[in-house]
């Protein structure tokens, strides 16, 4: 099995600059053929479509989804994808501090427990996700370099949203509500113990101890990993993330490259010696000299295989009609022949 190919983007997170890496084939194989599917289903929705990425917290969320949104734009049969965070629609911190939940008879600041479903204002979410729908609306946003919400942030304007978070499909109150404004639900889980050592990890990079970050995951982290992998609805499409932090359909392994580009593009050489035409010849006395009822068979039947593969890379989504023209150096028209 060849060795993973990575790529390297630059991705603003909650106010952060961070350097992230995908593996090359998941790109090729399993984003880009979501992203098509999805531009299908908006086109036939005729309005904007809601995506709900569900997702325990290490696995990457916010940096999938803008990921996703980087990609829509490269390829121009895509429907353009703007990628949307929960983490706006925390309650402010001046509501956090002076507001506490009872939990089996203990009154718990919701400021330390920030990030748990009850830290969030649902209602104000459903609100948005009602008007997101009918026009161009404002966002909130959760900026990491101040630790509160910012109101009205981000306009909305692309026919696809990808609305990423912890509790989008939980199931529990008033939770259950959201649900039904998804079009389309995506979720993406992971081994807990991997989780656990991307969390911890997480904590140490933002300058905590590892005492700290351990101490942290035990009283926050965990809790909130596992409730949202045991109490979150089925979706109906899920992501498995990877211990090297690439991603696959679950229990479906990726290839770790797509097809050989290069070697489907070399046209068919009939005057190769062949054992199969060989003996075929042979048997009407030709010395092994391919006659032209075999030559044109021979080479009629690979370009048709070859006509054939490409429309299959095509119409499930694995290669655009620009990386189809540009890889295997057609013309509009061959392609337009091909499609056929």
């Amino acid at each position: 099995m060849k060795e993973k190919v990575w790529r390297t983007c630059r991705l603003m997170i909650n106010g952060l600059a961070h350097k992230v890496q995908f593996n090359q084939a998941t790109i090729d194989n399993l984003f880009i053929p979501f992203l098509r599917r999805m531009s299908k289903t908006q086109k036939k929705l005729g309005r904007r479509m809601i995506i709900f990425m569900a997702a325990p917290p290490g696995v990457g969320k916010s940096t999938l989804a803008l990921f996703l949104e980087r990609l829509s734009n490269t390829d121009e049969e895509i429907v353009p994808v703007q990628a949307l965070g929960l983490d706006g629609f925390h309650y402010p911190n001046s509501y956090l501090t002076t507001h506490s939940l009872n939990r089996d008879g203990k009154n718990i600041p919701l400021s330390s427990i920030k990030g748990s479903p009850e830290t969030f204002a649902v209602d104000k979410l459903i609100g948005k996700l009602t008007d997101v729908r009918q026009g161009d609306i404002r966002w909130p946003v959760y900026d990491r370099t101040i630790h509160d919400v910012i109101d009205n942030m981000v306009t909305v304007r692309r026919p696809i949203v990808i609305l990423e978070g912890k509790w989008l499909l939980l199931g529990e109150e008033q939770w259950q509500n959201v649900r039904s404004f998804a079009d389309y639900t995506l979720f993406v889980t992971a081994d807990p113990v991997d989780l656990k050592n991307r969390l911890i990890q997480r904590k140490i990079a933002g300058g905590s101890t590892l005492e700290a970050a351990k101490r942290f995951y035990q009283q926050t982290d965990k809790i909130n990993v596992e409730r949202c992998l045991k109490k979150s609805w089925p979706a109906e499409e899920t992501w498995q993330m990877l211990a090297d932090g690439d991603y696959q359909l679950k229990n479906k392994v990726m290839p770790t490259r797509i097809v050989d580009r290069e070697a489907l593009w070399q046209k068919p050489d009939v005057r190769v010696k062949n054992p199969i035409l060989g003996g075929l010849n042979q048997r009407n006395g030709e010395g092994g000299v391919v006659q032209p009822l075999y030559d044109e068979g021979y080479s009629h039947g690979l370009s048709m295989a070859r006509k054939a593969i490409l429309r299959k890379l095509y119409e499930s989504g694995t290669m655009s009609s620009k990386a189809i023209l540009d890889t295997f150096q057609l013309s509009a028209e061959e392609f337009r022949e091909i499609m056929k």
